[in-house]
């Protein structure tokens, strides 16, 4: 059986059975991996906490052909971000990251910024960086890995620019200036549309420095559900937010 390692995030790891774990697993350089890991949901297993919660390993595993799965042979823990993630402020936001990354991105699909932005948003909060901007700083930048993010500097209708406010459209394909609004209820204010431009420059770990005054709770929701729109699906970890309630 073929066999390989690869340095990955664990972004779930969930029973399979009373022996085994199903694992999901956002690798550097391949996109999202599958595995079954043997004899993990025992009490005394070979992996320990190597499957945590977005704990950074080395994984080795092999494959057969006819099966979708791959089997973790055995793995070494490189970042444990353990006492971040189970900080009871942090829990949730984590349990967010991970389900949305799990539902938009491709198996196989080789992409490695998406993992680097994990990794900076992570090693943002330890440095202290707020959870909430962290999280919309991840949700601007996933979208526009994945081509759907809005252009916040123009109109989608007129091409007007320099918005001081505008409305997205009902299939959150762009955006509107007040006078090609028609009734759309969804507003950005212009320090929000600046956040969005200003992070296509800045790492995360510049939040702090981010200059202009607003609560990032509304965007938060905003770009939330035009994820859900365009994946057709709902984020069930977002209803524990402070941001959805």
């Amino acid at each position: 059986m073929p066999q390989a390692s690869t340095l990955a995030l664990v972004l779930t790891a969930a029973p399979l059975n009373e022996q085994d774990k199903l694992v999901s697993l956002l690798t550097a350089e391949h996109g999202l991996l599958k595995a079954v890991a043997p004899g993990a949901a025992k009490l005394k297993n070979r992996f320990g906490s190597l499957l945590e919660l977005f704990t950074e390993g080395e994984f080795h595993y092999y494959w057969r052909e006819d099966r979708e799965l791959v089997t973790l042979s055995k793995g070494e823990i490189k970042t444990s971000f353990f006492p971040l993630v189970s900080a009871a402020e942090n829990v949730f936001y984590c349990y967010l990251l991970a389900e949305t990354v799990l539902r938009v991105m491709q198996p196989n699909h080789g992409d490695t910024r998406i993992y680097n932005l994990l990794l900076a948003v992570l090693h943002g909060r330890e440095k202290g960086q707020a959870m909430d901007w962290l999280l919309l700083y991840f949700l601007v930048w996933l979208l526009r890995n994945e081509g759907l993010l809005f252009n916040p500097r123009r109109c989608s209708n007129c091409g007007r620019g320099e918005l001081e406010r505008a409305w997205l459209r009902s299939d959150y394909r762009g955006l509107l200036c007040p006078a090609c609004r028609t009734g759309e209820r969804l507003a950005v204010d212009r320090d929000e549309l600046d956040f969005i431009a200003w992070t296509a420059t800045h790492a995360p770990a510049h939040c702090a420095t981010w200059a202009g005054r607003f609560a990032p709770a509304g965007l938060i929701r905003i770009l939330t559900g035009k994820i859900e729109y365009h994946g057709e699906f709902t984020l069930q970890s977002r209803r524990y937010l402070p941001e959805f309630r």
